[in-house]
């Protein structure tokens, strides 16, 4: 089981704290605001209260016993960026930040963070494709180039099997899931496509964009 630490319990530590609950990770969750972990508290078994810009805060959760530790600290950049250098002063194995803007991102990788994450730019992200593509119902971002989409299946796919639609040899995709109604199923060649399926494919995302607008 993953321990994962979450500083910072605005909407974006909330809502991630509660998906990584669902998916069976250990959670501890921390914010300076004690009305805010005391709400919490009914809900997380390890919340705390402390302000983690302080050596000895940090200290005290073990730092380097966590997966990962996230950075989710709101509108205060400055706390952010001290919050990360002292997570890796204490030798966290691995360090996820948010941030607003690629300037941020910079600093905070300066700063010892691994990887940065843009909540409010992912969301608009899926969005703004939603808005242009009819077919596209969510998709995921593997890499610049590379994502996951789910997307209503193609016309052209209505009633023939997995392997007579040639997916991989036409468009170099690979379906990895198929939501049939309340079920997902990783669909074998032989899989029959109905017209309420939806897709999950992988790969370039240039392509998924093409043929699903």
């Amino acid at each position: 089981m993953k321990s994962i630490l979450i500083i910072g319990m605005g909407e974006f530590g909330k809502h991630l704290a509660n998906r990584l609950v669902e998916l069976k990770a250990e959670v501890c969750v921390v914010d300076k605001n004690k009305d805010i972990i005391k709400v919490l508290a009914e809900q997380f078994e390890n919340a705390y209260v402390a302000d983690c810009t302080q050596d000895i805060a940090l200290r005290d959760f073990g730092i380097h016993n966590f997966d990962a530790c996230v950075v989710a600290v709101g509108k205060d950049f400055q706390t952010s960026l001290v919050i990360t250098s002292k997570l890796k002063e204490q030798k966290a194995k691995y360090i996820i930040a948010k941030a607003s803007d690629d300037l941020q991102s910079k600093f905070l990788i300066m700063a010892g963070a691994n990887e940065t994450v843009y909540p409010e730019k992912d969301v608009a992200t899926k969005i703004a494709q939603k808005c242009i593509a009819n077919n596209l119902l969510d998709m995921f971002a593997i890499s610049d180039d590379y994502s996951v989409f789910e997307f209503n299946v193609l016309d052209e796919w209505v009633d023939k099997a997995l392997k007579n639609t040639n997916i991989r040899a036409k468009y170099k995709l690979n379906v990895v899931a198929v939501r049939d109604g309340d079920d997902i199923i990783a669909p074998e060649a032989d899989y029959i496509f109905k017209a309420t399926d939806t897709v999950f494919a992988f790969g370039k995302t240039s392509t998924i964009k093409r043929i699903i607008k």
